[in-house]
């Protein structure tokens, strides 16, 4: 294998797996949208500085958590909305009456 061939191929496995429609200073992130500077996050959208989460919308600084909205500094937490708790159903519908969608297609 020559190098033009491992850099092809590698520029092509980089992309298939760390796919931001941004590319804003994130690294490790799949499928997300306008998120700055989050590492390892997944199915997010404006998100800052958020790291090892998944689903999160308009989070801050939330690290280790899913299933979170507009909220700011959070850890290891699941189902919340501006840092307040939620069961699962509740936090759906609670979005749904809000007309947020949590999910995020970004390709």
């Amino acid at each position: 294998m020559d190098t033009e061939t491992l850099m092809r191929e590698f520029t092509k496995l980089r992309t298939e797996h760390t796919h931001d429609r941004d590319s804003a200073n994130n690294y490790g992130c799949f499928n997300v949208e306008a998120c700055r500077n989050c590492n390892f996050t997944y199915n997010s959208r404006a998100c800052i500085s958020c790291h090892n989460s998944d689903s999160l919308v308009e989070c801050v600084q939330c690290v280790d958590c899913a299933n979170c909205a507009f909220c700011v500094g959070l850890n290891g937490s699941k189902y919340h909305i501006l840092n307040k708790e939620y069961t699962p159903e509740d936090y759906y519908r609670t979005l749904g009456e809000l007309g947020i969608d949590p999910e995020v297609n970004a390709f």
